[in-house]
């Protein structure tokens, strides 16, 4: 299940959390392209002095130098056409690279630069969790760099009590994981406040406030876009005018809550009947329209007289009291003579105006008007 939205009748968690995740791609695009191009470029540089300064092993300036056309390689990776794979894996690279550069810098540094590899490490993780964008890819670089480390320290560097102290070198990177671990936190709690506020202004903007579907400016603009596509690919299209019969004499005797409960009930069995592609909206407090996009004519009337014959023997309980309710509906279709969206909807209003006068509870199906033959008439000239 999900929640009703105005741009599709049913958003599933699914698509939501697919939606979240691109959100995440499009705003930690631009802040991990820039910190990949200036804080590795910055590191590189950085080492490169350092190397030259105290006379490091060649091997170590090499890698040095390496590192810049790693980083710029890298930072061409932020604008390829699909980056959202690229963005979360991008981090775990930085942490394999930099990491395994930082433990070969300290192979032939003495103890007393114990508290320099840590803070290195502690300065990676902290640089690998704000370039990640999600939550999956900083736990996986911070992991990786936390790995690295240990492996580093364990494995690769000297040991011996007149040498890098390996012991000690573990336990002075744990705060700088630690205050990584609280930003990552941090980070996505923020990203996840802003995407929900940012979903949530979208939603009200283009959403019915009772009913979660379409309001009158979003419907409108979906029928004139679903237009111009259905004419562009020559396909089928068709619309359905929907009206709730006596909804103000309702709202007049029973109340407003119960005739805001029957257009709430309305909307929620159309969000059921009809397609994913499909779009509904609601016009003004009685009347909606929706659209069916790749629907012949034939198919929308079906489904015109389905709805009707259910809702008419639908029941609404309204504290405790069932209250009936019946709907009556104009259909039609996309004709080659219509020039913009707003043809087809003045028809299927005439079609539901034709419903209305049949005694309602019923569908009528607009079909288009006849064409009209001009007879040439002969012009007779008269040249002086």
């Amino acid at each position: 299940m999900g929640r009703i939205n105005g741009d599709n009748t049913l958003v599933p968690h699914r698509e939501k959390a697919t939606a979240y995740r691109r959100h995440l791609t499009n705003t930690g695009k631009l802040r991990q392209r820039w910190l990949i191009l200036c804080g590795g470029t910055a590191y590189a540089l950085a080492c490169l002095w350092v190397s030259f300064r105290v006379g490091s092993p060649p091997v170590f300036a090499g890698a040095s130098l390496a590192l810049l056309p790693f980083v710029l390689a890298t930072y061409g990776l932020t604008y390829a056409r699909t980056p959202g794979p690229l963005l979360e894996f991008n981090p775990l690279l930085l942490a394999a690279v930099f990491g395994a550069h930082i433990v070969l810098g300290a192979i032939d540094v003495p103890e007393d630069h114990v508290m320099r590899f840590a803070l290195l490490f502690g300065l990676l993780a902290l640089f690998v969790v704000t370039a990640a964008p999600t939550l999956r890819s900083t736990l996986g670089s911070l992991a990786l760099t936390a790995l690295v480390a240990v492996v580093g320290a364990v494995f690769y560097l000297p040991h011996g009590s007149e040498s890098f102290g390996v012991i000690e070198a573990i336990p002075y990177s744990v705060p700088g994981f630690a205050l990584a671990l609280i930003v990552a936190f941090s980070f996505e709690h923020s990203r996840r406040a802003a995407f929900d506020a940012e979903a949530e202004l979208a939603r009200r903007a283009t959403s019915d406030g009772l009913t979660g579907v379409s309001n009158r400016a979003h419907i409108n603009l979906l029928a004139q876009n679903e237009f111009s596509r259905a004419r562009r690919y020559r396909e089928p299209y068709a619309c359905m005018m929907i009206e709730i019969d006596g909804y103000d004499a309702l709202e007049a005797q029973a109340g407003l809550a119960t005739a805001h409960a029957v257009a709430q009930v309305f909307s929620g069995y159309c969000v059921v009947v009809m397609r994913h592609c499909d779009s509904f909206g609601r016009l003004s407090p009685s009347r909606f329209l929706a659209l069916l996009p790749e629907t012949q004519g034939k198919g929308a009337f079906t489904l015109a007289e389905r709805m009707c014959r259910d809702l008419a023997a639908l029941e609404v309980m309204v504290d405790g009291q069932p209250v009936k309710f019946t709907v009556s509906i104009g259909a039609t279709e996309l004709q080659t003579s219509d020039r913009w969206a707003g043809d087809l909807l003045r028809r299927a209003e005439q079609g539901l105006e034709d419903a209305i006068e049949r005694g309602r509870s019923n569908a009528v199906f607009a079909a288009p008007p006849a064409p009209v033959d001009y007879e040439e008439e002969e012009t007779n000239y008269i040249i002086p």
